[in-house]
């Protein structure tokens, strides 16, 4: 399936405060955020796109333009590369790019057979084989509760267990028909979606390394400079509203600061924006997203 970019219009027109400066694609995936960027910004304007995948490095190789630069590692290290109060504009769409789930060999789909893997980059140590295999009753109902929303998180950890001392889970099959084993079968949602979504978010820590993308972007961002983050799990979205609600209340003139707030940057946070029905029906998958933007003034 091709990969069509989320909230395009929405996200890239609250990115662009001002066209000139220096703007991050923290997940450049396929590149439709980053394209679009480089058409509305300045010429003079630089766009620096980050992704540990190594089929996205391959596809930044088809942008030409000299303004454009494409970095191979996790957005969660963008303060390695950017000085403080350099940077005009921060994107994160934190939902994971149509090849990646499409690419039966990587493990990220239940639609076929192949190796329990699910890594965004083979920098990342631990697999989801190792996850399913190693991990303690407790921790797999945890995962799939917070990072799935599965209701039957513990039915199906405790499967797990019981399935794997009788053998090792190494593929998707495997894995699928465990789960479909303790789940009933829905016309609309196949009953592994909330597992292997939440396996994914834990293979590739994606909660921390959101927290640490936002904490380093407060830093780089200059005044005036806007950092837009694209969520899809109410998990991503709750650490993104409260990270933001958080800096917006230096923004509440009616509070007091202490001492050690008085040179604090201020913030102010935008509404929250959901894709229109006309953009669901043509991309289903935008259905759960939700984007959020923050101003440092």
């Amino acid at each position: 399936m091709k990969h069509i970019p989320v909230l395009l219009d929405e996200a890239v027109g609250y990115l662009i405060n001002y066209p000139k400066g220096t703007f991050i694609d923290c997940t450049f995936g396929q590149g439709g955020h980053s394209k679009e960027i480089l058409k509305r910004i300045d010429k003079s304007s630089k766009l620096i796109a980050f992704d540990l995948d190594s089929e996205a490095r391959k596809a930044s190789r088809k942008v030409s333009n000299s303004n454009f630069k494409f970095i191979q590692d996790n957005f969660k290290n963008i303060g390695n590369y950017f000085k403080d109060n350099s940077v005009d504009g921060i994107l994160i769409d934190c939902g994971v790019s149509s090849p990646q789930l499409d690419n039966l060999s990587r493990g990220f789909s239940f639609h076929g057979n192949a190796n329990l893997d699910m890594r965004f980059g083979q920098s990342i140590e631990r697999s989801c084989k190792e996850i399913v295999n190693t991990y303690s009753e407790k921790d797999l109902k945890r995962i799939f509760k917070d990072y799935g929303d599965e209701k039957y998180s513990s039915k199906i950890a405790k499967k797990i267990i019981i399935e794997r001392d009788k053998t090792e889970i190494i593929t998707t099959n495997q894995l699928v028909e465990i789960i479909a084993s303790v789940k009933k079968i829905r016309k609309k949602i196949h009953p592994a979606t909330q597992v292997f979504q939440a396996l994914r978010m834990e293979v590739n820590d994606e909660i921390r390394n959101l927290q640490s993308c936002i904490e380093a972007s407060k830093k780089i961002l200059k005044q005036g400079g806007r950092l837009v983050v694209i969520s899809f799990h109410s998990l991503e979205d709750k650490i993104v509203k409260s990270a933001f609600k958080y800096l917006d209340k230096a923004h509440e003139k009616d509070i007091p600061l202490r001492e050690d707030q008085v040179d604090t940057p201020e913030y102010k946070m935008s509404k929250i924006f959901t894709p229109k029905q006309e953009e669901i029906h043509f991309n289903p998958r935008s259905r759960s997203s939700k984007l959020r933007v923050i101003e440092k003034l």
